[in-house]
Protein backbone atom coordinates (compact mmCIF):
# COMPACT_ATOMS: atom_id res chain seq x y z
CA UNK A 1 0.00 0.00 0.00
CA UNK A 2 1.21 3.33 -0.89
CA UNK A 3 2.51 5.82 2.16
CA UNK A 4 -0.89 8.48 1.33
CA UNK A 5 -3.34 5.52 1.96
CA UNK A 6 -2.04 4.50 5.01
CA UNK A 7 -1.58 8.03 5.71
CA UNK A 8 -5.02 8.72 5.59
CA UNK A 9 -6.04 5.11 7.09
CA UNK A 10 -3.79 6.35 10.51
CA UNK A 11 -5.20 9.87 10.56
CA UNK A 12 -9.11 8.63 10.48
CA UNK A 13 -8.00 5.76 13.18
CA UNK A 14 -6.35 8.63 15.17
CA UNK A 15 -8.98 10.89 15.32
CA UNK A 16 -11.33 8.01 16.09
CA UNK A 17 -9.24 6.70 18.78
CA UNK A 18 -9.32 9.84 20.35
CA UNK A 19 -12.84 10.50 20.45
CA UNK A 20 -13.17 6.80 21.94
CA UNK A 21 -10.60 7.52 24.28
CA UNK A 22 -12.23 10.55 25.91
CA UNK A 23 -15.57 9.22 26.34
CA UNK A 24 -13.80 6.55 28.05
CA UNK A 25 -11.88 8.64 30.06
CA UNK A 26 -14.46 9.96 31.08
CA UNK A 27 -16.65 8.23 31.95
CA UNK A 28 -14.12 6.02 33.94
CA UNK A 29 -13.26 9.13 35.57
CA UNK A 30 -16.96 9.78 36.46
CA UNK A 31 -17.42 6.09 37.90
CA UNK A 32 -15.02 6.95 40.39
CA UNK A 33 -16.12 10.36 41.79
CA UNK A 34 -19.55 11.17 43.39
CA UNK A 35 -20.25 14.06 40.90
CA UNK A 36 -20.19 17.85 41.40
CA UNK A 37 -17.49 20.84 40.80
CA UNK A 38 -14.74 18.88 43.12
CA UNK A 39 -14.65 15.93 39.95
CA UNK A 40 -14.14 18.12 37.24
CA UNK A 41 -10.11 17.67 37.49
CA UNK A 42 -10.96 14.17 37.86
CA UNK A 43 -12.61 13.97 34.75
CA UNK A 44 -10.60 16.54 32.63
CA UNK A 45 -7.68 13.97 33.72
CA UNK A 46 -9.54 11.25 32.37
CA UNK A 47 -10.59 12.13 29.38
CA UNK A 48 -7.16 13.72 28.70
CA UNK A 49 -5.46 9.98 29.37
CA UNK A 50 -8.04 8.53 27.51
CA UNK A 51 -7.39 10.79 24.56
CA UNK A 52 -3.81 10.42 24.21
CA UNK A 53 -3.32 6.40 25.09
CA UNK A 54 -6.36 5.85 22.71
CA UNK A 55 -5.43 8.02 19.93
CA UNK A 56 -1.64 6.48 19.78
CA UNK A 57 -2.77 2.58 19.84
CA UNK A 58 -5.57 3.05 17.31
CA UNK A 59 -3.35 5.03 15.02
CA UNK A 60 -0.29 2.77 15.20
CA UNK A 61 -2.26 -0.30 14.80
CA UNK A 62 -4.33 1.00 12.19
CA UNK A 63 -1.12 1.88 10.19
CA UNK A 64 0.48 -1.25 10.92
CA UNK A 65 -2.80 -3.50 9.45
CA UNK A 66 -3.01 -1.17 6.59
CA UNK A 67 0.76 -1.96 5.80
CA UNK A 68 0.23 -5.97 5.96
CA UNK A 69 1.48 -6.44 9.12
CA UNK A 70 5.39 -5.29 8.21
CA UNK A 71 7.12 -2.73 10.43
CA UNK A 72 7.97 -2.36 14.12
CA UNK A 73 4.81 -2.21 15.79
CA UNK A 74 6.55 -0.98 19.13
CA UNK A 75 8.37 1.81 17.63
CA UNK A 76 5.49 3.25 15.84
CA UNK A 77 3.01 3.03 19.50
CA UNK A 78 6.29 4.95 21.43
CA UNK A 79 6.69 7.66 18.64
CA UNK A 80 3.48 8.16 18.57
CA UNK A 81 2.70 7.48 22.33
CA UNK A 82 5.95 10.73 22.85
CA UNK A 83 4.33 13.12 20.78
CA UNK A 84 0.85 12.91 21.50
CA UNK A 85 2.06 13.78 25.19
CA UNK A 86 2.06 17.36 24.46
CA UNK A 87 -1.46 17.60 22.48
CA UNK A 88 -3.27 18.68 26.03
CA UNK A 89 -0.76 21.02 26.96
CA UNK A 90 -0.56 22.98 24.35
CA UNK A 91 -5.02 23.01 24.48
CA UNK A 92 -4.94 24.12 27.83
CA UNK A 93 -3.80 28.06 27.26
CA UNK A 94 -6.24 28.24 24.71
CA UNK A 95 -4.06 30.90 22.02
CA UNK A 96 -1.56 27.76 21.73
CA UNK A 97 -4.67 25.44 20.20
CA UNK A 98 -3.72 26.38 16.70
CA UNK A 99 -0.18 24.10 17.12
CA UNK A 100 -2.08 21.36 17.57
CA UNK A 101 -2.96 20.10 14.35
CA UNK A 102 0.94 20.67 13.09
CA UNK A 103 1.49 18.81 15.95
CA UNK A 104 -1.31 15.85 14.87
CA UNK A 105 -0.11 15.77 11.38
CA UNK A 106 3.27 15.28 11.87
CA UNK A 107 2.67 12.50 14.86
CA UNK A 108 0.80 10.69 12.16
CA UNK A 109 3.59 11.22 9.21
CA UNK A 110 6.06 9.50 11.93
CA UNK A 111 4.13 6.86 12.61
CA UNK A 112 3.41 5.59 8.67
CA UNK A 113 6.79 6.34 7.89
CA UNK A 114 8.51 3.85 10.80
CA UNK A 115 5.84 1.33 9.32
CA UNK A 116 6.50 1.99 6.20
CA UNK A 117 10.55 1.83 5.98
CA UNK A 118 12.26 -1.37 4.83
CA UNK A 119 13.30 -3.43 7.48
CA UNK A 120 15.86 -5.42 6.38
CA UNK A 121 17.83 -2.21 5.16
CA UNK A 122 20.07 -0.07 7.62
CA UNK A 123 22.80 2.31 6.76
CA UNK A 124 26.13 2.34 7.80
CA UNK A 125 27.93 5.39 9.53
Amino acid sequence: MDFSRIYLIAMMAGIGGAVGGAFAGGFVAAVRCDGGLECLGTAILGVGLGAIIMESVSMAVAAHIANQRQGNLFASLLITLLLAVPIPFLLLPGFTGVLVFPLFFFQVWACVKIQTRPAGKRRRA
